[in-house]
């Protein structure tokens, strides 16, 4: 940093830092290139780590067998895009792992194509795509374990590039890709439709804009967002309690209080979630524009106003919904449709007051680069010492060993596994073969006459004894009087472990 609390320039240190910030001052292609490195180192990352599977690439390996318009509590939009890759590329890690990367990077550039309708400046562009790099939402915690989540950030840098768009110079391409955009969002996430809402408000709000609202081609944008919504709409209707129940619970805290305390208790949970998406980049900016803060929090733009409508009044709409469902618990998972343009927000504001955006590249680019570092080492750091801490991610299982051990016992025709992430895990080791888990609805079950002997049950165990498996076998399967063999388990130590923690398994072969 400066000595007026600035970063520092990188213009007055000739290097490899100032060759790279002119390299990405070239705006929105040189700085997708940049990502999609960026991206390929993370992909690299997560393949050189051990291939057992983290519970939501476990979910989308098992959910991967079958195509359906509803698969629970989530929406399906990602699992029709991973299913294509599974189609194409067959079951792997790789497989698993591309497609939410393929979204980041699009989430990337499409908020470097919704920037450029505002500020056609290339520097501008890439300036605002790579500070959503200080969004802990879109950068650290996708490197963990996200999916549908990635989508719907995907999809609300769409939604934001065809209003933008829409806006700036209309026609009807901007209203097709509002349309794309609302119909990719809505089955990504549900909570998704409040964006939408709120941005009618503050186009509303604006007396020249309004007339966008009632153009024909609203039409357009309707009939596609419908297209896309319907298959699934229609899957919602008679799978409702299936579709809310996951999603309410996690909302719910256990023994949470009512009346005004527990309204209370939501709406602090709200206020923390917007600090912990938000604080991050607003303290980067700043920072880095310390002399003009003061007059960037007093000057409003028709950008800076619509987009502080719209997250403003998307943060009431989740108010609304604290008040009428019942919620006392706020991630900032949440609010990623609604705060996705916090950024951007930022950039117009500071350069509304006279900071200099496009030239502050050089000096936020040691920012940028640093969290792009630190953002790949969390998960691949917790695996390698998990040993040494005593803190296991699922990725340490031994899921390698076991498959072998069982290969070795003879080819199954059916799998029929305790859990999603036991279930996803068993269809990545054993390809050719299907898996059930009998705690989800069964959807794709393999038809009756391909079921033969042997059928592998399998279970996770928790006690020193083994059981009987803790679930009903399906029907299907009960109909084939096949004779259950005694009940063995299997016990490896996990992958970079101690030696002495390790994954337990009961399992019966059905002949």
């Amino acid at each position: 940093m400066d000595r007026d609390g600035g970063f520092v320039d990188l213009r007055e240190r000739p290097g490899q830092g100032s060759r790279l910030a002119n390299f990405l001052s070239g705006g929105l292609w040189p700085a997708t290139l940049f990502l999609g490195v960026y991206f390929v180192a993370s992909i690299a990352t997560r393949l050189a780590l051990p291939h057992s599977l983290t519970l939501d690439e476990a979910e989308q390996s098992l959910f991967s067998q079958y195509w359906l318009a509803g698969y629970g509590p989530q929406p399906p939009f990602y699992n029709w895009v991973q299913n294509a890759f599974v189609s194409i590329m067959g079951i792997s890690l790789l497989a698993l792992t591309l497609p939410k990367f393929v979204m980041l990077l699009l989430c990337y550039f499409f908020f470097g194509l919704a920037a450029r309708e505002i500020d056609g400046r290339a520097g501008f562009v890439a300036m605002a795509m790579l500070s959503l790099l200080t969004l802990p939402q879109v950068s650290y915690m996708p490197q963990q374990d996200l999916t549908h989540t990635v989508a719907v950030l995907m999809a609300t840098s769409l939604f934001l590039y065809g209003l933008f768009r829409t806006l700036a110079r209309p026609d009807w391409m901007g209203y097709a890709l509002l349309g794309l955009a609302i119909g990719i969002g809505t089955i990504s996430k549900y909570n998704f439709v409040l964006l939408p809402a709120a941005t009618v408000v503050a186009v509303f709000a604006d007396r020249k804009w309004r007339a966008r609202l009632f153009d024909i081609r609203v039409l357009l944008t309707a009939a596609v967002s419908l297209a896309i919504i319907m298959p699934h709409a229609l899957w919602l209707l008679g799978n409702i309690d299936l579709a809310t129940k996951g999603t309410i619970s996690k909302m719910v805290e256990a023994n949470a209080p009512h009346g005004m305390a527990r309204i209370a208790r939501a709406l602090g949970s709200l206020v923390l979630a917007c600090i912990a998406f938000g604080a991050l980049t607003l303290v980067v900016f700043a920072v880095a524009f310390k002399s003009k803060f003061r007059q960037a929090i007093r000057k409003t733009t028709r950008w800076t106003r619509l987009l502080g409508i719209m997250m403003l009044v998307s943060l009431l709409g989740v108010v609304l919904v604290i008040l009428l469902a019942g919620t006392t618990k706020i991630t900032e998972r949440w609010l990623d449709p609604y705060l996705l343009a916090l950024p951007l927000y930022l950039l117009l504001k500071f350069g509304g007051a006279g900071a200099d955006v496009v030239a502050s590249l050089k000096r936020f680019l040691p920012v940028f680069l640093t969290i792009m570092a630190i953002t790949l080492i969390p998960l691949a750091a917790k695996t390698v010492t998990a040993g040494m801490t005593g803190s296991y991610t699922r990725i340490n299982y031994p899921f390698t060993l076991v498959a072998e051990t069982l290969k070795a016992e003879g080819q199954p025709s059916l799998i029929i596994a305790g859990g999603t992430h036991l279930g996803g895990n068993m269809r990545l080791r054993f390809p050719g073969t299907p898996v059930v888990d009998p705690g989800r609805p069964i959807a794709g079950f393999p038809p009756l006459d391909s079921l033969k002997s042997p059928i592998l049950v399998i279970w996770p165990i928790n006690a020193d004894t083994v059981q009987q498996p803790p679930f009903a076998l399906p029907p299907e399967v009960s109909a084939l009087g096949l004779t259950a063999s005694p009940v063995q388990s299997l016990s490896f130590p996990h992958e970079y472990g101690d030696g002495r923690t390790g994954l337990k398994l009961g399992y019966l072969w059905l002949r």
